[in-house]
């Protein structure tokens, strides 16, 4: 009788386990795959803001003015984490600039949110940020340098940033809020909800073309999506050369990467069918006046090939540098992993 009744817990403890087994290999399931989701995203993200020029535009477009004045935006220069300390590790699309503030220096932080869910840690994130950046002050006997967080949001639906004094009990005194380790975020939303008309008369092209790539990808009337892809790349072939073959790619990518139901050979000829198609072909001769070719070749392989050896080590650098996986850039260039990896 012990006997059994020993068996029978152990069926129903490993019924348990398994279940519990399951749920976790659900999750990691979930969390993989919302990760995978995001991974354009990020890519996209960083290979725009992370240009001086693209980012310079943003701030100059989008600071309060009683900052907008005092930065030195020629200062701006990414920085390495790692050359901070072992410890400051950013997420996947986070990036930090230092700057000249009048005669201090001070960093900026910036952090894209792309989640199906309204993250209620990110002030949290950014405060173990802020507090490594100045241990390394401390270490090195230096005053702590200001930081300017900056959350930079993206995606379908409206999401209200919670700044960490949000997360305080309503009942707690005002007077307790200076003793406390309170900072406020610049936040930005510019999902679909938040931003569905944007304003392109105070922006770069560039910043423009991006924002509003961001934007339209979230479009739910498939008619609208494509007027706007339209307009995108009518902007897009008035560029010269070699920036618009940067960003052609760069666009054609992602939104072939994220819109559902979509690759990029669809987002080409989606912009054809939409009367784009002199676009298109404005886009392809101008590219082919540098012996690149875009589309696909002998009917096997896509994307842009580049005829001479040393633009196309130059082109894949570049992208390289913008985050594109190695993958897409042995596909776009033709080179071979080790080429690449050697760059």
């Amino acid at each position: 009788m012990e006997k059994e009744n020993a068996n029978s817990l152990n069926q129903r403890q490993s019924k348990k386990n398994a279940a519990a087994n399951t749920e976790k290999k659900l999750k990691k399931s979930k969390i993989e795959k919302e990760q995978e989701l995001s991974q354009p995203h990020d890519i996209f993200f960083k290979a725009n803001m992370g240009q001086k020029e693209i980012l310079t535009d943003f701030l100059q477009s989008y600071l309060p003015e009683e900052l907008h004045k005092r930065i030195e935006y020629s200062s701006l220069i990414p920085v390495d984490p790692k050359n901070i300390s072992s410890n400051l590790k950013l997420g996947e699309a986070d990036l930090l600039f230092r700057f000249r503030l009048e005669d201090m220096s001070g960093y900026l932080l910036l952090l894209m949110e792309h989640k199906s869910y309204e993250d209620k840690y990110t002030p949290i994130q950014i405060l173990r940020y802020i507090s490594e950046i100045w241990h390394h002050d401390l270490s090195r006997n230096q005053m702590l340098s200001p930081i300017l967080p900056l959350v930079f949001h993206q995606g379908r639906k409206r999401w209200q940033y919670p700044q960490l004094k949000d997360h305080l009990s309503p009942e707690l005194p005002d007077k307790f809020l200076s003793y406390m380790p309170l900072y406020q975020a610049l936040y930005y939303d510019f999902s679909w909800e938040n931003t569905r008309e944007l304003d392109s008369s105070d922006l770069s092209l560039e910043l423009y073309i991006y924002l509003k790539t961001i934007i339209s990808v979230y479009e739910p009337e498939q008619a609208a999506f494509k007027e706007q892809i339209l307009e995108l790349f009518r902007i897009i072939s008035q560029f010269e050369t070699d920036i618009l073959v940067e960003i052609a790619t760069k666009t054609i990518t992602y939104l072939g990467a994220t819109r559902k139901g979509f690759n990029e050979e669809k987002i080409i000829e989606l912009v054809k069918e939409s009367g784009g198609e002199k676009t298109m072909e404005t886009i392809f001769d101008r590219v082919e006046q540098r012996g690149i070719t875009i589309g696909e070749q002998r009917g096997e392989q896509r994307g842009i090939m580049i005829g001479e050896q040393r633009e196309k080590l130059t082109f894949a650098l570049k992208m390289k540098k913008d985050l594109f996986p190695i993958e897409k850039i042995m596909e776009y260039t033709g080179l071979s992993r080790e080429e690449i990896l050697d760059l």
